[in-house]
């Protein structure tokens, strides 16, 4: 081990998972000990494929790894446990966060705002039962300095985006059935009784994909209603993805690009 650097060391570590750097190969040796720990390894960390990683495993890295982690995503780790995903308030160095289709409600997700002061990219699903209004005023705050925001949602809401008065780029993943599990339609009336609805000031990037149905359509044009009346100045790039054979048929499609060529 001694006869290689540890730049040659650290260059073959950066292929290791991050759960094997700190549960296993961190444990060798005194010298792989240190290098396990280095910043270059622990500052930006993916474990969406820790598969055979339980809740004991992940625990354990993010314990590690909360002095160091600015960039963390725990993107399809839906089997984790929302003890596990508290553990994230210890990592207050974050900047990015994705915890796409992980189990995140409101108030868990209100507990982690509060305790992530530098945070600027964050996604994550807005599910069933998720209430803006449980929000508090610290992660009302963070949200407010979002830059970036990756949403996926699976119910008729706004989820956080009235909150980001700061949004530079959003993306939104509208994901919802036409019909509910006991058979009943589905319809965006949740939405239209909410008082906040997002105005975009600062947006420069805006990306939709839309799942098939109309309660997709139905709920995009109530995120772009402000569009009617004043399209963000600083928005270049602005990009809708509708599925079906023929998406410009559309009844809304033609209105809506009008509008933003007029404004």
């Amino acid at each position: 081990m001694s006869d290689f650097s540890d730049e040659i060391l650290l260059s073959i570590l950066c292929y290791v998972s991050t759960s094997d750097l700190v549960n296993n190969v961190s444990r060798t040796c005194r010298k792989l000990h240190t290098l396990c720990y280095d910043k270059t390894l622990l500052t930006t960390v993916t474990l969406s494929e820790e598969y055979t990683a339980d809740d004991g495993a992940i625990r354990q890295v993010l314990k590690h790894l909360s002095n160091h982690v600015q960039s963390l995503s725990l993107s399809g780790c839906y089997w984790l446990s929302g003890s596990t995903i508290d553990r994230l308030i210890r990592c207050r160095s974050l900047v990015r966060l994705d915890l796409s289709g992980c189990r995140v409600t409101s108030l868990r997700l209100s507990r982690l705002l509060s305790s992530l002061p530098l945070l600027r990219s964050l996604a994550f699903d807005v599910s069933p039962g998720f209430d803006s209004a449980q929000l508090s005023g610290e992660a009302r705050d963070s949200l407010s300095r979002l830059a970036e925001l990756r949403q996926t949602v699976l119910t008729p809401s706004y989820g956080v985006v009235p909150c980001c008065s700061s949004l530079f780029s959003l993306q939104l993943q509208l994901d919802i059935l036409d019909v509910t599990r006991e058979g009943t339609s589905m319809c965006c009336q949740l939405m239209m009784g909410q008082s906040s609805v997002p105005h975009y000031q600062q947006l420069e990037e805006f990306t939709a994909c839309l799942a098939p149905g109309e309660v997709n359509q139905t709920l995009l044009l109530l995120y772009l209603a402000v569009f009617s009346v004043r399209v963000p100045e600083r928005l270049r790039s602005f990009l809708v993805s509708v599925p079906g054979p023929n998406p410009a048929h559309w009844p809304s499609a033609s209105s809506l690009a009008h509008s933003l060529v007029q404004h």
